[in-house]
């Protein structure tokens, strides 16, 4: 049993981390959301097939379709779709950075629909937050005035804030949903399909050869273990810990993306990044520690 956890662990810490390091080596030559729609079009075809095997496929009402449906749109099309076409313009580093601004999204639009109340512990966390955000964009702001990067920015804060309202969602309109590998099945198929159509109307003219090996080979990666294999382990872990540990495990992945790019795609990392990453981690920390009872 406790293999299996520890195993779990490793894919959550690790795989996780490494897709912004995939995700930028797979949009040097794969359009962004071609990219993002043929992975998961592999991801789900994958599941399906392994339920289909087991005899696990299940029937589904048109209520719990629309749930699969505006969930699909949420959390893959908009935030995993967003996060990739961000990359094609800002490092993998400051995007797995920026992305540890969602649990602060999400806290601020709970306390916006009243779902939770405002607390000191919550103010303080936020404040760490912030001044960590504002570290990261303290000497790059002039760089907002790039095109390009400002569409990357702006992008991934529409991730964030997808993904954010997709977390909330899936929280309030869990009755009568299917089972995990079913609905994230059927999420998957539904992204593939709208994330591939959307840049066949973009660009008509796709041409696979001129691919690289490498973006190919990321494609599938991310295919395998970014989703199948991470996704199945981070579920398995919130069956097996309190989900504030399992959420707080997760900002390894930050350490992990920032290292890899360092390491492989020779991204730098200044005092002010390795500070603000401490910043915001700690503030996230700050917000989601409970006391046992």
């Amino acid at each position: 049993m406790k293999a299996k956890l520890y195993l779990a662990l490793f894919c959550v810490a690790f795989f996780w981390g490494t897709t912004f390091l995939a995700i930028r080596i797979g949009v040097e030559t794969i359009p962004p959301f071609i990219l993002a729609g043929i992975r998961n079009l592999i991801s789900g075809f994958i599941i399906f097939l392994y339920l289909l095997s087991q005899k696990k496929l299940e029937r589904i009402n048109p209520r719990q379709f629309l749930r699969a449906f505006i969930l699909s749109i949420l959390m893959i099309v908009l935030a995993n779709g967003l996060t990739t076409y961000a990359e094609k313009f800002i490092t993998s580093g400051l995007a797995s950075l920026i992305s540890t601004f969602t649990p602060f999204c999400v806290l601020i639009l709970n306390l916006i629909f009243a779902y939770e109340k405002l607390s000191v512990k919550t103010i303080v966390g936020i404040l760490f937050g912030m001044s960590g955000i504002f570290l990261i964009y303290q000497s790059s702001l002039s760089d907002l005035l790039i095109p390009e990067y400002r569409q990357g920015i702006f992008a991934l804060l529409l991730a964030i804030l997808a993904w954010s309202i997709g977390t909330i969602f899936m929280k309030r309109a869990s009755e009568n949903s299917l089972t995990m590998l079913m609905n994230v099945c059927i999420q998957m198929l539904i992204a593939g399909v709208v994330l591939t159509s959307i840049q066949f109307y973009v660009t008509p003219d796709i041409s696979p050869l001129t691919w690289s090996t490498q973006s190919i080979f990321a494609m599938i990666y991310l295919a395998l273990f970014g989703s199948v294999v991470g996704y199945v382990a981070f579920s398995y872990l919130i069956t097996q810990l309190p989900s504030t540990k399992v959420v707080v495990l997760s900002y390894v992945n930050l350490v992990v993306a920032l290292f890899l790019g360092w390491l492989i795609l020779d991204e730098i990392i200044t005092s002010r990044i390795i500070i603000a990453t401490i910043l915001i981690i700690s503030g996230v920390v700050i917000v989601n520690y409970k006391k046992a009872k």
